[in-house]
C-alpha cells in the first residue's frame, strides 16, 4: 500500500516532466492530463522551495484511479483505507480524495492490515463506558484520525452482579446497594468494585467478613486483552504503557477526560510502532 503519510507531500500539476519545478517536500505527483497519472517523484537537491523534479516512477494511471467525488476528512487513515478497499474493483487500484480544504491525498492498492485494532476495557453502568464514550467523541473530532486505529469494546457488565447482598462502590452506576449512600448491615457482603472499593469497605468496617470481586480489567480474567488494549484504573500508580498477559496497552486513571486520554492513545500508538 501508498498512502502518503501527510498530503503535504502530495503536489498536483497539469504537466508532469522530468526538470519541471516541483515544491521541495513534494514525494508524490497527481499528474491531471488527459488521463490521470500518479507519479512518485524526488525533487534535485539544493536550496528554495521549488526545485527541478530529478525522478519519476509512474505508480497509477487511467482506468486504475478513481476520484472519490465528496469531500472528506482526508486525515482519517482508517475511513480512507476502509473506503479505498471497498471502492477498489474491476481493475481499480487506487483512490483519490480531496479534502473540504482543497488538498489532495490518495491510496494505492489499501492494505487493511495496516489498522490496528485497539481493545477498549471497561465496565458498565453507565452506558456507553466513560472509557467508550469519550473516545467516540474523539474519533468523530478526528483527534485521532492520523493514527489508523481502529477501537473495539469489550465491557464488563456490573448488572450480573446485582442481588441482596451485593454493594457497588458508588451510586454513579445506578445500581443496587453501594457504599456510599448505604450502611453495610448484612453479614458477610459481596463488595463488587475495585481495589479502592476494598479499602474503602475495610476502613469503613474494620474486622468485619466480606467477600470480593474485582472488577479492575488489570485484575480479573473476565476482560482479559486479546490484543492491544486501552482501560482504566482507580490507582493512578498504575497509569501509562503496561504489558498484561502478553498484550501491550496503556492504562488511563479512572477520572481521566479527553485531552489525558488522546495522549494516552498516541503513547500507546507509538509503543506499538516501536514494537
Amino acid at each position: 500500500m501508498i498512502f502518503p503519510e501527510d498530503y503535504k507531500y502530495v503536489g498536483s500539476a497539469s504537466e508532469a516532466r522530468p526538470g519541471d519545478p516541483i515544491y521541495f517536500s513534494t514525494k508524490y505527483l497527481i499528474h491531471f492530463g488527459d488521463e490521470i497519472t500518479i507519479y512518485a517523484v524526488e525533487a534535485e537537491p539544493g536550496r528554495g522551495f521549488m526545485r527541478p523534479v530529478k525522478s519519476m516512477e509512474q505508480i497509477a494511471s487511467g482506468d486504475s484511479i478513481l476520484e472519490y467525488q465528496e469531500k472528506i476528512d482526508t486525515r482519517n487513515r482508517t475511513n480512507l483505507i476502509e473506503l479505498s478497499h471497498e471502492l477498489c474493483k474491476d481493475g481499480v487500484n487506487t483512490v483519490i480524495f480531496q479534502g473540504p480544504d482543497e488538498h489532495l491525498t490518495f491510496v494505492h492498492q489499501p492494505d487493511l492490515s495496516a489498522i490496528t485494532e485497539i481493545e477498549i476495557l471497561d465496565v458498565v453502568p453507565p452506558e456507553p463506558s466513560w472509557l467508550a464514550y469519550v473516545i467516540g467523541n474523539l474519533e468523530r473530532a478526528g483527534v485521532l484520525g492520523d493514527l489508523a486505529l481502529k477501537f473495539r469494546t469489550r465491557v464488563l457488565d456490573l448488572r450480573g452482579f446485582e442481588g441482596d447482598d451485593v454493594y457497588f462502590p458508588c451510586t454513579a452506576s445506578g445500581l443496587g446497594r453501594s457504599l456510599d449512600s448505604d450502611k453495610v448491615e448484612i453479614d458477610d457482603p459481596l463488595i463488587v468494585g475495585c481495589e479502592v472499593s476494598r479499602e474503602v469497605y475495610r476502613d469503613m468496617y474494620p474486622g468485619k467478613e466480606h467477600r470480593f470481586f474485582n472488577t479492575c480489567p488489570l485484575s480479573n480474567d473476565h476482560l482479559a486483552p486479546k490484543g492491544p488494549f486501552i482501560t482504566r484504573c482507580c490507582r493512578s500508580e498504575r497509569s501509562g504503557i503496561t504489558i498484561l498477559r502478553g498484550h501491550t496497552g496503556v492504562v488511563v486513571h479512572w477520572g481521566d477526560g479527553a485531552p489525558k486520554i488522546a495522549e494516552a492513545i498516541r503513547s500507546l500508538a507509538e509503543e506499538l510502532k516501536r514494537g
